[in-house]
């Protein structure tokens, strides 16, 4: 992705990614991604945790305020972090903001953090995933851990198969690349499997634990993406009652225990560990 490319994607999502979790399905996510953080992160009060792309800081407020974490929010956009600034104040947070390119981030000191995590395909916006994998091992304390997010291959296919009518050529290309093109207005994409996401946290000295997709049984409809809403999709709309809600929710956590279970996954989560000295 070019410098113009990245500049011309978040300088507007930043004013309205907020708005995306209105829907119900987004909402499922979130609680999902927060359960496994809770169950594999083991993060302290006091701890410090990493928050690699945190764009808003909406994950900040979260580990701080749920957690009791301290929390630097890592983002390459300075328009995500003006965001991040207002939202954790409005929450009487005060998380640590740097300005960094994750492919390289002097800014972050090493072995400082106790824990780091991901959200939201963040890994898929990187150009070089090796190096931004070598900085997360760098900045993580031996026997941290972390849970890292990016966008599912298999979903990818499936997407453009059942919902996008992806012609062959296209299909083709996203098997060759492992990139994908959701939206003329989006930039290029990296999509990653298991496997591929376990090699490359493997090179970067990592041990791998586990992964998780996120989610693996609900599946967003067409509405749940781009902001404002037109409509809301089928799932949301069953998710907007609560006892169906927690259903899909304990429904995904016990997905989320069976292995084979990550490919059905709309995003990925892989959960690492800093092997102790």
């Amino acid at each position: 992705m070019t410098q113009a490319e990245f500049d011309t994607f978040f300088e507007p999502y930043a004013g309205n990614v907020e708005g995306f979790y209105e829907a119900a399905y987004w909402r499922l996510s979130d609680e999902l991604i927060k359960e496994l953080v809770r169950r594999h992160l083991s993060v302290s009060p006091g701890d410090q945790v990493l928050d690699a792309g945190g764009g808003t800081g909406r994950w900040a407020v979260w580990y701080a305020s749920e957690l009791g974490a301290a929390v630097t929010v890592a983002d390459k956009s300075k328009r995500m972090l003006e965001t991040a600034a207002r939202v954790t104040a409005a929450a009487n947070v005060e998380p640590r903001l740097v300005s960094c390119d994750l492919h390289d981030a002097p800014e972050l000191e090493d072995e400082t953090y106790d824990a780091i995590v991901s959200t939201y395909g963040v890994l898929s916006f990187l150009e070089d995933p090796a190096a931004a994998f070598r900085t997360l091992h760098r900045v993580l304390k031996p026997g941290g851990r972390g849970l890292l997010m990016s966008h599912s291959l298999s979903n990818a296919l499936a997407s453009k198969v059942n919902r996008d009518g992806g012609n062959a050529e296209e299909l083709g290309d996203m098997l060759a690349t492992r990139t994908v093109k959701w939206a003329p207005h989006v930039p290029l994409l990296r999509v990653f499997s298991a496997q591929g996401l376990r090699e490359v946290a493997t090179e970067a000295g990592f041990t791998v634990r586990g992964v998780f997709g996120v989610t693996a049984v609900a599946q967003p409809g067409p509405e749940d993406f781009g902001y404002p809403y037109s409509g809301t999709s089928a799932v949301s709309q069953r998710l907007e009652d609560p006892a169906y809600f927690e259903k899909a929710l304990e429904l995904e956590l016990a997905a989320s225990e069976q292995p084979e279970w990550a490919e059905r996954g709309v995003n990925l989560m892989l959960h690492v560990e800093k092997p102790a000295r």
